[in-house]
């Protein structure tokens, strides 16, 4: 601490003043990229959400299971328009999906399985209408529809799914790169700040040294 009380010489002064100043221009600069980088990302995230025009379920009308989902209440009945609401609702799909599954009679069923189970069930359609047994084939086409239309129901979930945790991801990698260029910015702040004291009052020699 002794040594922060020395005079610094001309050259010596200079380049502290030249290396706050670029760190301060530069502290500036990245700052109001990264958090111009992350509003342009987050607003292009949030303006796809909006197109999209979803809206969460009224409060009254949520079932037992969707109220246990983490933030369903909370955003009930509002327009989906943020990365987290995106993963709410992604998990209240899921909800749906599993339902849906439970309902047909094939719990835990995934569009990977009700694939093998289709190949099953058309080949059975195909050994009922080979053998002539009308009471299998009415039965085996049956139930081969009821897995096709829950598979549908499967991808055309997962893509949703997909679409709404990476909309989710993206906005807060956004909202981190918004709050690192803040962050930045203070440094430059503080950079400048130092930059103002140096030559303000900067430890110079006396004249007659320089």
């Amino acid at each position: 601490m002794k040594y922060l009380k020395l005079r610094l010489s001309a050259a010596m002064w200079a380049r502290v003043l030249l290396l706050w100043l670029t760190l301060g221009v530069g502290a500036l600069a990245g700052g109001v990229t990264a958090i111009g980088l992350g509003r342009f990302v987050q607003d292009n995230i949030r303006t796809e959400l909006a197109s999209q025009q979803i809206t969460f379920t009224a409060e009254e009308q949520l079932s037992d299971e969707e109220r246990a989902i983490p933030g369903a209440v909370e955003n009930a009945g509002l327009p989906l328009a943020t990365g987290n609401q995106a993963q709410v609702y992604s998990q209240i799909i899921g909800l749906h999906m599993r339902s849906s599954a439970e309902g047909a009679g094939y719990p835990d069923a995934s569009y990977a399985t009700l694939g093998g189970l289709q190949r099953q069930l058309r080949a059975a359609v195909a050994e009922a209408t080979e053998s002539g047994d009308a009471e299998a084939l009415e039965a085996a086409n049956a139930e081969l529809t009821a897995v096709t239309n829950l598979r549908n129901t499967m991808l055309t979930g997962n893509t949703l799914r997909g679409t709404l945790l990476s909309a989710y991801g993206w906005d807060n990698v956004a909202t981190g790169i918004i709050t690192a260029g803040g962050v930045i910015l203070v440094l430059a702040v503080v950079f400048f700040g130092l930059f103002i004291y140096e030559w303000r009052k900067g430890h110079l020699p006396p004249a007659e040294a320089v």
